[in-house]
């Protein structure tokens, strides 16, 4: 099957250049369709800088680039967008993946698609992204305290179809939220009145991951009506998608070191005739092949109403519920002797690590499962009024958005057997090889859990912005505004306490689902057996823990938690402008209030109530400037401090803890927020139509930045009775970091329907400790061809990034994600002047995603997502 499908890909390659070829010779003109507006950011309802996009009647590759630049061309501040066109246009599966295509922008892609976006070497959960300039409530299907969606936005969220633009400002302003310190997403939504009367547009696709061996249809519409006098319309939009997920990889727990004067745990004292006492070194603790399922489905509407009787007044309301369903079945099959230093029979070094070993027939192996199901619920509601005078604009904002997520139930077993192995590391991919084959009637059953964890993100809001026109020399505006917003996140865990599985009678074979398929962990170099294992029936698991769990459900106080936070800011700002330059200057004053309410252990499996309050409160300069030097070249300026926020659950005393690896990550009430010193500079060359060449120089100065450290904690172990030393992922504020960096971009249109995009990043970080910055990429590019004539269009996007590093592991070792790179391509047909065919496909390279400890001698995590094709059909009526 792989073989196969890499020839498709390479078709797919092959093909993508002899259309250029081959339709080069034809200069037909591309169908036209209007587009929406701009939303402004605060009270800037009709702002002289912003590009009216309404008037713009072309469509297509060209005429996305061209909304995209004028955008980037008007704004006062440092700023990069994409329109409607690209989020469709790019081969990409969601707004993620578009920005990703920006300079300074980097997106992680864990399970085949962005869902983590770093603005200029920042961690993700520092860039917030708005919808139409509010915060929407975020919860997440795992219980991740990283997990950057809790202070940002889920970017799979949104049909493509109710998109007007998405706007990346890189630099602050007053009237725009504060709590970014790389920059702040404002994705824009269509308007009604925008739009011709009785706009219809949709489309219908198929996507199949070839890893999965399987494919789902999607489907979206969205309808737009408004009456004659153009007073009052509406839209609506529905969204339907169905992805399936298939990561197949091999993970290694950490590491420990041999012959660790500070171990005293006699499991982990080896023989001296195989490790000498004088050794030195680092071993690992097990290698594990994993096995990630999951079904993403995805449906929602959207509507918008907008009402304008008059010149002087104007009001809207958005609305947005999705509701989203992660279930995943994980499975994991490893050798695990890190308690069984006895056992060891061979143990090889090289510099200092342990590259091969074998273990005798008293070593156990594992087979894990997990069935999680997860349901997410996001809504969104804003009600927004405008008023326009002789000079002056007034508008007020109230809004609710609320989220319920988390898991609906886990399931999980352990099978147990022995027979002994020999392992080693082969570079990215570690291989074990078990003496005994395959037998499930020789795995017992070990143990069993049941757990929920529903969780919750909900908001309330109020905003009130005005502006007054002045002639006070350059200034020519002033603003001012007030928002209040009352923010709640929390989740209720509960978990079954199951005796204990050991003499039950039951194996795996009662469990059995046959074995791994063909062409598992394909790309990732299996050696011996390792891919060779029986499966388990998650229906069958799920069965028999149910009648296991009644009557043994109870509160897990240690994973449930609350955060109450209450934000007040006000804000004013003036706007400049003269023949050749423009501006602003402002200030925002925020003050914030934290109620947590948690857990902490108290002896034992005993805990106690936990309650903390804090606040904190600051002055936000900023100052953005932009100068016409000529009638093509455009130089910025932009200096401003900027405060970002913990993620809501780092902020709580929750504990999450893996009794079988003693492994765990909890929370820090003490934390503080993030505060930076940003200096910005640009010059960007218009030097042909829809063609710029840019530069930007940037530097943070980001003074209590978060850091995920690792510490030795003793915590009540529920499997075995009993407390044990966990390795612990805890949160603290580091230090001071400083990034300093420069990227340049480059776009044109070249004869014959030809263009390219590209873009490099630079991103240098300092810090005051030993560990770099998290998420920071030193190196960043893309590189984007397109073709775009007559009724055909195609596009290759390749994206590169460097490695980075993410948390403090075991040891005190430093967890990096390695190099990531992907190749993306998309071949279009515009049959009519109403419908448009398309196939795109994703990661044609199956690029792994590989993670490792300190050097990439020390592997972690090695994952394979597959490759996806997905044929489109869209029409416009």
């Amino acid at each position: 099957m792989n073989h196969r499908i890499s020839a498709l890909s390479m078709a797919i390659l092959a093909g993508l250049f002899a259309t250029g070829s081959a339709m080069a010779q034809d200069a037909t003109t591309a169908p036209s369709a209007n587009d929406a507006g701009t939303t402004a950011p605060a009270g800037q309802s009709n702002p002289q800088n912003a590009a009216n996009l309404s008037g713009i009647t072309v469509t297509g590759i060209r005429a996305s680039l061209q909304k995209s630049l004028d955008l980037k061309r008007n704004a006062d501040s440092i700023v990069d967008a994409i329109s409607a066109e690209d989020v469709g246009k790019f081969p990409d599966t969601n707004v993620a993946e578009s920005l990703s295509h920006l300079p300074g922008l980097s997106v992680d892609r864990n399970f085949g698609e962005g869902d983590k976006v770093s603005i200029l070497g920042t961690d993700p959960a520092l860039n917030r992204l708005l919808l139409n300039g509010q915060t929407v409530a975020s919860t997440n299907w795992t219980s991740d305290p990283n997990n950057p969606d809790s202070r940002s936005f889920n970017y799979s969220l949104l049909a493509s179809e109710i998109i007007g633009n998405a706007q990346v400002y890189k630099t602050p302003q007053a009237n725009i939220d504060e709590g970014s310190i790389g920059g702040t997403v404002i994705v824009n939504t269509r308007r009604p009145l925008d739009l011709p009367a009785n706009t219809l547009t949709g489309s219908v696709s198929y996507g199949y991951n070839d890893r999965a061996d399987k494919g789902k249809p999607n489907a979206s519409l969205l309808y737009s009506w408004k009456n004659k006098e153009s007073t009052f319309g509406v839209i609506g939009s529905l969204m339907h998608s169905d992805r399936i997920i298939d990561r197949q990889g091999t993970e290694i727990f950490g590491y420990q070191r041999v012959n660790d004067p500070t171990d005293t745990n006699p499991d982990h004292q080896f023989n001296p005739a195989v490790v000498p006492p004088d050794a030195k070194g680092v071993y690992p603790t097990a290698i594990n092949t994993a096995w990630f399922q999951q079904r993403r489905t995805r449906d929602g509407v959207s509507t918008g109403l907008q009402w304008k009787p008059n010149d002087a007044f104007e009001l809207n309301f958005t609305g947005l519920y999705v509701t989203e369903k992660f279930n995943n079945f994980n499975q994991s099959h490893y050798g695990e002797w890190s308690g069984s230093a006895a056992n060891a029979t061979a143990l090889g070094f090289n510099n200092g690590v342990a590259t091969s070993g074998s273990y005798n027939a008293n070593t156990s192996t594992y087979l894990d499962g997990y069935e999680r199901d997860s349901t997410v619920n996001t809504g969104v509601a804003n009600l927004r009024a405008d008023w326009f005078g002789d000079g002056w604009t007034a508008s007020s904002q109230i809004g609710y958005t609320g989220s319920t997520g988390g898991s609906d139930g886990i399931w999980n077993t352990q099978f147990q057997g022995f027979g002994g192995f020999d392992w080693n590391l082969k570079g990215q991919h570690p291989q074990i090889n078990y003496n005994n084959a395959d037998n499930p009637t020789a795995m017992l059953l070990h143990g069993a859990g049941y757990s929920y964890a529903p969780s919750y993100d909900r908001e309330r809001y109020f905003q009130a912005d005005f502006s007054h026109d002045v002639s006070w020399g350059p200034l020519n505006q002033i603003e001012v505004g007030i928002k209040a917003t009352n923010h709640i996140d929390g989740q209720d865990a509960y978990a079954a306490r199951l005796p204990s599985q050991d003499g039950s009678g039951l194996s795996l074979s009662d469990f059995s689902h046959g074995g791994t398929p063909s062409g598992y962990l394909d790309g990732l170099s299996p050696a011996g057996n390792m891919g060779d294992w029986t499966t388990i029936d998650p229906g069958l698991m799920k069965a028999y823990i149910q009648q296991l769990k009644n009557g043994t459900v109870s509160l897990d106080p240690k994973a449930t938690y609350s955060v109450v936070e209450q934000n007040r800011a006000f804000y004013i700002q003036g706007d400049f402008a003269g023949d050749d330059y423009r501006g602003n200057l402002g200030v925002r004053y925020f003050r914030t209030r934290d109620t947590v309410d948690g857990y902490n252990a108290i002896g034992g499996d005993n805990y106690g109530p936990v309650n903390k309050r804090s606040a904190y409160h600051d002055w936000l300069p900023s100052f953005n400037i932009a100068y016409d030097a000529t009638d093509s070249l455009t130089l910025r300026f932009a200096a401003a401090k900027a405060v970002a926020r913990p993620r809501y659950q780092q902020m709580t005393p929750y504990v999450a803890l893996d009794d079988r690896t003693l492994t765990g990550s909890r929370g820090n009430t003490d934390l503080g927020p993030y505060k930076s010193t940003n200096y910005d500079a640009s010059a960007e060359w218009y030097f042909s139509e829809n063609s710029v060449l840019a530069a930007e120089v940037f530097f943070r100065r980001i003074s209590g930045y978060i850091l995920n450290t690792n510490v030795a904690e003793t915590h009540y172990n529920l499997t075995n009775l009993r407390d044990d030393v966990y390795q612990m992922q805890v949160p603290i504020n580091a230090g001071v970091a400083k990034v300093k960096g420069a990227s340049i971009s480059y776009q044109q249109n070249f004869r014959y329907g030809f263009g390219l995009l590209a873009n490099y990043t630079y991103s240098d970080a300092d810090t005051s400790n030993d560990f770099p910055l998290p998420y920071n990429s030193k190196n960043s590019f893309n590189l984007s061809p397109f073709y775009e004539q007559g009724p055909w269009s195609a596009r290759l996007t390749y994206s590169w990034r460097s490695s980075y590093f993410t948390s403090i592991a075991q040891l005190q070792s430093q967890q990096i994600t390695g190099i990531f790179r992907q190749l993306d391509a998309s071949v279009g047909y515009q049959i009519n002047d109403h419908i448009r065919v398309s196939l795109d496909a994703t990661n044609l390279l199956d690029e792994t995603y590989f993670v490792y400890n300190n050097t990439p001698a020390q592997p972690l995590n090695a994952y394979k997502n597959g490759r996806t094709y997905t044929v489109t059909m869209g029409f416009k009526l």
